[in-house]
């Protein structure tokens, strides 16, 4: 059946508001501005080299987490090699008084004797009873150094700072050498494992310390400067050829 021409008309009319409702895709304008350099791009990120001066370009970049970590690895070599110096002449000290009280109350014992023996002490109950209570206490300090060697502890403390002494002086080469750049940072973490592995075996086998020994050191390092010096305090140690002479005359 024919259509109206009421009915085109609305028919078209529906197809056309439809079209409008309907939003356009349209293509954007394309890229005005000119097209720069692959180089160009790079230099916004990575800056300009020709900047650099020569000696920076010269010299790698450093990992300044590695030489802040070795620095504090050797802040605490060298506390543990003061530490066990004072350790060892704690027990030295303590070994000197040891023998000495030995040898003091085996002298007073043996003149008591005599002195009993040829009649110079009146009564003999007296002298039986020194005799008796000094040779009790030699007995006792006997007991006493064969039970705390102090002389054995001195020598072990000794021999535990030797060998952290040699760990301290590799790892202030370590740090001259990141300083100064002469040393990549591989081969400064594989040095710094080494020097990690030797101070743990140096720490497996040594005797603790005391905290006496501990307070004897920070005040030597601290107030007494014991391990440092003034340039021209090492140029008196020094001949004359190898002085720089920094320090004043």
């Amino acid at each position: 059946m024919p259509l109206s021409f009421t009915e085109v008309t609305g028919e078209r009319m529906l197809d056309r508001a439809a079209e409008d409702a309907v939003p356009t895709c349209r293509r954007p304008p394309p890229y005005s501005e000119p097209a720069r350099s692959l180089s160009s791009v790079l230099s916004r990120f990575t800056g300009d080299r020709s900047e650099l001066t020569d000696e920076q370009a010269a010299v790698p970049d450093r990992d300044p987490y590695l030489l802040a970590q070795v620095r504090e690895s050797f802040g605490r070599v060298v506390y543990s090699h003061k530490t066990h110096e004072k350790q060892a002449d704690i027990c030295f000290t303590k070994h000197r008084w040891q023998q000495g009280a030995l040898i003091a109350l085996t002298a007073i014992s043996s003149g008591t004797f005599l002195a009993a023996v040829v009649g110079l002490l009146g009564s003999a109950v007296l002298t039986t009873l020194v005799t008796s209570s000094i040779a009790l206490l030699v007995s006792w300090m006997s007991l006493g150094a064969t039970t705390f060697k102090f002389k054995e502890e001195a020598d072990a403390h000794r021999d535990v700072a030797s060998r952290v002494w040699n760990v301290r002086e590799s790892y202030i080469s370590l740090i001259a050498d990141l300083m100064s750049g002469k040393i990549s940072d591989a081969d400064a973490r594989s040095r710094r494992d080494r020097l990690q592995e030797t101070t743990r075996e140096v720490y497996a086998a040594a005797p603790r310390t005391s905290g006496t020994a501990f307070s004897r050191a920070q005040d030597g390092l601290k107030n007494n400067e014991e391990m440092t010096f003034t340039s021209r305090e090492i140029d008196l140690f020094l001949p004359t050829a190898l002085r720089l002479d920094e320090g004043g005359a």
